[in-house]
């Protein structure tokens, strides 16, 4: 498996909660106020160009630095970026290279580490392994009641996390 894909994908499924979340915006039942869009901010993000271009094409979906403090190679960044697009993420065509290039500056990194899923947090699950923040906290109340996992397979039977990505992202879990 491309480890670059592998980590691409991993942090898509941390995102997409958050882009769910703001999909629905605006599309409240009849008699309740629609759920308001995230303002960008570029709080706490490193000055440079193509940063108010990031903030802008990300920061409405899901917080930018949030999203940005994973590290990625810029193959990584890129695979990110088109996963966003195909989710629906509104990034002009010509604002593409401005924020792979911008990410891939601020925020490269090698390839993932692997994941013990006996220690990891919550955040993890979500961001490395692409469970969805639901997903991630029923791992992590299944550990917490029946104590330490004895193989990455104990993780397909947890109600509520989808066996495919677990598999899908077995080379970077391991039980220590």
């Amino acid at each position: 498996m491309d480890v670059r894909k592998l980590v691409a994908g991993m942090c898509v499924g941390g995102w997409l909660a958050s882009m769910v979340a703001v999909t629905s915006a605006g599309t409240a039942p009849a008699g309740q106020a629609p759920t308001a869009m995230l303002v960008p901010s570029g709080e706490g993000m490193p000055d440079g160009p193509g940063k108010d271009v990031t903030v802008r094409s990300c920061g409405t979906c899901h917080e930018a630095r949030r999203a940005a403090s994973t590290r990625l190679t810029r193959a990584g960044w890129a695979a990110v970026i088109d996963s966003m697009i195909g989710r629906g993420a509104q990034i002009a065509e010509r604002d593409v290279p401005v924020v792979l290039d911008y990410l891939a500056t601020h925020f490269l990194g090698e390839a993932a580490q692997p994941i013990n899923i006996n220690t990891a947090p919550q955040i993890d699950f979500e961001s490395a392994v692409g469970l969805l923040r639901r997903e991630a906290a029923a791992v992590i109340r299944y550990r917490e009641r029946h104590g330490r996992f004895k193989s990455i397979d104990d993780l397909k039977k947890i109600p509520g996390v989808d066996p495919r990505k677990i598999e899908q992202r077995r080379a970077v879990l391991v039980v220590l």
